[in-house]
């Protein structure tokens, strides 16, 4: 009553405060706003995905390195490099390496006796079992990860192996010497040559008796460091995926060994008839990762040249290598 009575008294009319004005963003802020979180997104992505990737090729180092010592391990005991596969129970040189890479318990259960990969306890021991070093990280989806290409139903059950031991070159020897590399076999039969100039090249055939094979790593006179001794081969969709335990089969088509490859296409040419030339190949950009008979890991890059390529991949042939792959 007061307030009222004074401001009539005295002429002033009531003084209204006005509220606090609220204001929020204008349209034009906030594509500001978006079009610098774009420019942050673009900026940051390639890095996060190049950390990625070199994650993923070091877990591939890992591997290979860790199946490459094992090879060491089984040679220093054996004096000797394992077949690759055995004509007598159609098993790989993986299934032998068991040991030497914390897998004992599991080789102690196989049977070895003659017969088929599958004779037996051996396909029940690997249903379902996952090992870590044989298995490349960047292929995860079950049609690349398991047996794809199955003639009984327990093959789809056993992972795949995406780490192939090399057998040796498969073509000319150099560029212009009008020779050819060593190779058992009828290149136009239904799973080609078997290349045997490489790591693994004399154990194609051991016959009954599994372990000896002549094949030590004092006949590499190309010397460890320039021999294959492992590539990747991890490439999607590949359409010959067989179980890891799968070494070697035989027929009216020739021999095939499921665990080992020829040097005979570029990398990443996505080739796999014949099979056993079928190309390394993974989804690291622009080539594979290989380990040599040092026991060493490179990056093998999809753009080396076939003649250096196939002279690599020899553990006898003489060549001069000159390109550092």
């Amino acid at each position: 009553m007061r307030c009222s009575f004074q401001s009539r008294l005295f002429g002033v009319s009531p003084v209204t405060l006005p509220l606090s004005v609220r204001r929020g963003f204008t349209l034009v802020e906030l594509l500001v706003v978006i079009a610098i979180i774009g420019v942050l997104v673009a900026l940051l992505l390639p890095a996060v995905q190049s950390a990625r990737e070199a994650a993923r090729r070091m877990s591939c180092s890992n591997n290979l390195k860790q199946l490459s010592l094992s090879l060491h391990n089984y040679e220093d005991t054996h004096k000797t490099l394992p077949p690759a596969g055995i004509d007598s129970n159609q098993m790989s040189w993986v299934v032998l390496l068991l040991p030497y890479f914390e897998q004992k318990n599991l080789y102690d259960q196989f049977n070895f006796d003659k017969g088929a990969w599958n004779f037996g306890n051996r396909i029940t021991l690997v249903q379902g079992i996952r090992i870590k070093p044989i298995i490349c990280p960047d292929l995860t989806t079950k049609a690349d990860s398991y047996s794809n290409f199955s003639s009984t139903p327990d093959e789809f059950t056993v992972s795949a192996l995406h780490y192939q031991a090399i057998l040796g070159p498969n073509g000319p020897v150099g560029s212009n010497t009008g020779q050819n590399y060593l190779v058992q076999g009828i290149a136009n039969a239904g799973f080609g040559v078997c290349a045997n100039q490489g790591a693994f090249g004399q154990g194609v055939i051991v016959g009954a008796n599994v372990i000896p094979t002549n094949n030590p790593l004092r006949t590499f006179t190309d010397g460890t460091s320039n021999t294959l001794l492992i590539g990747e081969m991890a490439w999607p969709k590949y359409p010959y995926w067989r179980p890891w335990t799968r070494g070697y089969y035989a027929d009216t088509r020739g021999t095939l060994l499921y665990a080992s490859k020829n040097i005979t296409n570029p990398i990443n040419s996505k080739i796999a008839d014949p099979w056993n030339d079928a190309s390394l190949g993974s989804l690291h950009p622009s080539g594979v990762m290989c380990s040599r008979a040092d026991a060493s890991v490179h990056f093998l890059r999809q753009n080396i040249d076939m003649p250096t390529y196939r002279a690599i991949a020899s553990r006898d042939g003489g060549e001069p290598v000159t390109d550092d792959n």
